[in-house]
Formats: C-alpha cells, sequence, structure tokens
C-alpha cells in the first residue's frame, strides 16, 4: 500500500480513476458514522440492519408528522442523507471521468478537476454531518456547487472534442 502513495505523490497513477473507490468510500463513512451514532445513543432502540430503509424511512415519518427529532435522530437522517447524496452523485462522477479520459484531457488537467472535486466532496460530507442549522447548511449547498464544477468542466470539454 506504502507503494501506492508513492506513485500517486509522484505523479505515476492516475488519479482521476484512482478517485473512483475514494469516492464511494466517503459516502460509505458517513452511513458508517450515523450507525454509530444510532448505536451508541439507542436512537430508535439502536440501528437496525434487518431493514436500514426501514429505520431511517421512520425517522422520517416522525419528522413529516411534525414530531421534534432529538439531536442525535437528526444527525442519524444527515449522515444517511449524505450517504445517499454520494451515491446518486457517484456515477454522474465516474461518467465525467470517463469521459475526461475517451476526450484524451491532459493528465495534469483532470488530476486538476480530481482534486477539486474530492476536496469538496470531503468538506461537503463534513458540513452535512456538522451543520444542524438551517442558515448553516447553505454553506452545504455552496460546497456542493463546488463538486458539481469538475464534472460539468469536464462534460464541456469532452463536448467539444468528442465531436
Amino acid at each position: 500500500m506504502s507503494s501506492f502513495f508513492k506513485s500517486l505523490l509522484n505523479g505515476e497513477v492516475n488519479l482521476s480513476i484512482a478517485s473512483l473507490p475514494l469516492t464511494l468510500l466517503l459516502p460509505a463513512l458517513a452511513h458508517w458514522y450515523s450507525i454509530g451514532i444510532a448505536e451508541k445513543n439507542k436512537v430508535q432502540g439502536g440501528w437496525t440492519n434487518q431493514n436500514p430503509r426501514a429505520f431511517v424511512a421512520r425517522l422520517n415519518a416522525k419528522a413529516a408528522m411534525g414530531k421534534k427529532l432529538s439531536d442525535m435522530e437528526e444527525l442519524v437522517l444527515r449522515g444517511q442523507a449524505a450517504q445517499q447524496n454520494g451515491f446518486e452523485w457517484w456515477a454522474i462522477w465516474a461518467a465525467a471521468v470517463v469521459l475526461g479520459y475517451l476526450a484524451k484531457l491532459p493528465k495534469e488537467e483532470m488530476d486538476r478537476y480530481t482534486l477539486v472535486h474530492v476536496v469538496a466532496r470531503m468538506i461537503y460530507y463534513y458540513l452535512y454531518l456538522s451543520m444542524a442549522t438551517r442558515r448553516r447548511s447553505y454553506w452545504r449547498t455552496l460546497v456542493f456547487q463546488i463538486t458539481i464544477f469538475p464534472a460539468i468542466a469536464i462534460f464541456t470539454r469532452a463536448a467539444r472534442i468528442l465531436v
């Protein structure tokens, strides 16, 4: 594993392709974190792994009925929403990476787009989990807009080249 990181630092690794498993791992971390919170704080009696979507649906239903959620319940829901967003967004990023290489965009350009995307996604997950108020949630939305820029830029560049 250390040779991988040495290669990464030396520019001998395709950074954007290497970002694909990482961008799958990041939302999984949000998921695992929220499971830990649910277990530790016995949210709804603790995480129900037999049917995790029903567990989340029950929390969402509680909120939809106008009942006040505890801080821990809110955190669990934010963690699950962060996970869902990450998995939904992953296919778009993967398509951008593939199109970037089909269009033969320079590696340095793809590396820049990748760094912006991955760093912004990391900040995005942190904000998703840590910002519990509506006012502060707009920071998360702003960072999300930054996370979509690299994919849009790659799609636009590829569209001009792949005619």
